[in-house]
């Protein structure tokens, strides 16, 4: 089963889903109500994605990003929790810990200083659900995803939607400038969308609360820039990800095509 508000995602973009046989559902986090409803039928399983996680979007709209992330995320934790607690995937964001960063980065890394209301929430989140998980005892796995790139059933159109990695890609096919902000010496984890669907569905691989990070690679905005041009990215990424899981997809495998 599915289930989605309709902020940034249209309905017709899981008609094909729906027609082979998925269940799709119209739904909001912020409504106990809502949440109550989908989980009267038990699901062995609930995946929190539901997210505003678009910076510009915060922005413009801070209110509808904390009612979301937020106290969306609570409600989630306190439903759960009266469902009898089955095992909860949260997607998190590797932003969780802030952007001067060097060396290997692990999950057992600190919080760091964050720059808008979409990903502060995460950090809200994630402590909101594993003192819930720890409470009443359900299984809680905090992914930390890195920007999420390549083909899936629900694509946006909108600029401040899309990621860094399909956006420079789109650009260069229609041979548009590809903007670098300071250059495009910041550091990024990416991983493909196939990728984290696997690693999603897996989760929670252990019992109780666990964090991973969840990236494919790390590599500068320049280097995506780079590669979405046909040339050879420079390299100079200032750290990495430690991830215990096994990719299948590589950046410049993705952007070369």
């Amino acid at each position: 089963m599915l289930a989605d508000n309709w902020h940034a995602t249209e309905r017709a973009q899981l008609d094909a889903l729906a027609a082979r046989g998925a269940r799709v559902e119209t739904a909001d986090i912020r409504s106990a109500e809502d949440l109550d409803r989908l989980l009267a039928d038990r699901p062995a399983r609930v995946y929190l994605l539901a997210a505003q996680a678009s910076r510009p979007l915060s922005e413009r709209d801070p209110d509808y990003t904390e009612e979301t992330n937020v106290t969306g995320a609570r409600r989630v934790a306190e439903r759960v929790a009266a469902a009898g607690g089955p095992p909860l995937v949260y997607a998190s964001s590797l932003h969780v810990y802030g952007s001067e960063l060097r060396g290997e980065i692990r999950a057992d890394h600190p919080y760091g200083a964050q720059g808008d209301l979409a990903h502060l929430s995460k950090v809200y989140a994630e402590q909101c659900l594993a003192i819930y998980a720890r409470r009443h005892g359900f299984d809680l796995a905090l992914l930390r995803l890195g920007i999420v790139y390549g083909p899936s059933a629900v694509e946006h159109d909108r600029p401040e939607s899309q990621t860094v990695v399909d956006k420079f890609r789109r650009l260069a096919v229609a041979g548009e400038e590809l903007t670098l902000d300071d250059g495009g010496r910041a550091t990024i984890g990416v991983v493909h969308v196939d990728d984290v669907a696997r690693i999603l569905l897996d989760a929670p691989a252990e019992a109780g609360v666990a964090a991973a990070n969840v990236a494919a690679e790390a590599v500068t905005v320049a280097d995506v820039a780079a590669l979405a041009r046909g040339h050879q990215p420079s390299g100079g990424a200032a750290f990495s990800f430690a991830s215990p899981y096994t990719y299948r997809h590589r950046l410049a495998g993705y952007l070369r095509r």
